[in-house]
This record gives structure tokens, sequence and C-alpha cells, in this order.
């Protein structure tokens, strides 16, 4: 019966969106989602979000102050530009 289900496109596990608390205790079958034309496993979509926020974490931990390396000699200043 898991041959007939579509695949989650990350892990590869049949998935389906109505999914018994039984069978899915036997974890041949996962609970998934299916989002934008694809099949995701629920397990799948929680790792995927915890990835982008750790991502958007490191990228604000990366952001910082401009070094004078940082702008092109020819950028004028703040009052230059008449801000």
């Amino acid at each position: 019966m898991a041959n007939l289900l579509p695949q989650c496109t990350k892990c590869g596990s049949p998935v389906t969106d109505s999914l018994e608390h039984e069978i899915e205790q036997h974890e041949k079958i996962k609970a998934g989602s299916y989002i934008k034309g694809v099949w995701t496993c629920n397990d799948c979509i929680v790792t995927s979000q915890r990835q982008e926020k750790k991502d958007q974490e490191v990228q604000q931990d990366t952001i910082g102050v401009a070094s004078k390396s940082d702008v092109s000699p020819n950028t004028p200043t703040a009052d230059e530009a008449g801000l």
C-alpha cells in the first residue's frame, strides 16, 4: 500500500495528508502536506523550518558595522550627500 502513495520530496518516505494515528506510529507512512505541487512530510517541514531559522540567526549575527574598507573611497559621507 505504501507504494501507491506519493513520496516526500526531501526524504522519499510515503506521505499522505489523511493518516490514522495507529498507522503513523508504525512509521511506515508519514503525515504531510501537498504544498506548491510537491509532497513533503511533516518531519521534513519541521526540519526545514528549523534550518531556515538557524540561517536567519547566522545572517543576523554576521551583519555588522561597515569598516572603511567596505566603502568605496568615492562614496560621499552623509553630510556631503545632503542627508
